[in-house]
């Protein structure tokens, strides 16, 4: 399974942990109804309610300010931020860019660091090779043909097992 993880690594909350499998869209800020949820106090006070916008799908995660007062920043670089004259609901109209993150990538909201860790499942691919042909130097597309039908048999029959 494919997991986005981002891991604060400066501020209050160093340590904490988000970790996301799914399909997801989430806000990053401090107001009740955002995940990942900062808190409401003099250490955060300079990010935003609705700080910015992330579009997870493991193993595959963008960011989007959503119009902040202080910014939103990857790897140093500022990636938006409202004017300063904007009030949040003017700045909640304007579409600003997003941002594909990658792994050990750093996401900067004010004090507060997460860290982008990526985990991508690998798969394990089999080879199989045919049997070898008994005392003969030549191919034998038959006996080769009969030995692959054998192995695919088998198989199916497995599958069938792990159902029940």
């Amino acid at each position: 399974m494919n997991k986005v993880k981002l891991t604060i690594i400066e501020g209050k909350l160093k340590g904490k942990t988000f970790e996301f499998t799914d399909r997801t869209t989430c806000i990053i800020g401090r107001h009740l109804d955002c995940y990942p949820k900062l808190p409401d106090d003099a250490d955060h006070n300079t990010i935003s309610r609705y700080h910015c916008l992330l579009d997870i799908n493991p193993p595959d995660i963008r960011v989007r300010d959503f119009g902040s007062k202080n910014g939103t920043y990857v790897n140093n670089k500022k990636i938006g931020q409202r004017e300063a004259n904007q009030t949040p609901e003017e700045a909640a109209k304007i579409k600003f860019p997003e941002y594909d993150l990658k792994r050990g990538d750093e996401l900067k909201l004010s004090k507060t660091i997460f860290q982008v860790s990526i985990e991508i499942e690998k798969k394990i691919a089999t080879t199989w090779k045919p049997d070898p042909i008994e005392n003969s130097n030549k191919f034998n597309f038959f006996n080769f043909l009969q030995n692959l039908l054998k192995r695919a048999q088998t198989e199916e029959n497995l599958s069938n097992l792990k159902e029940y």
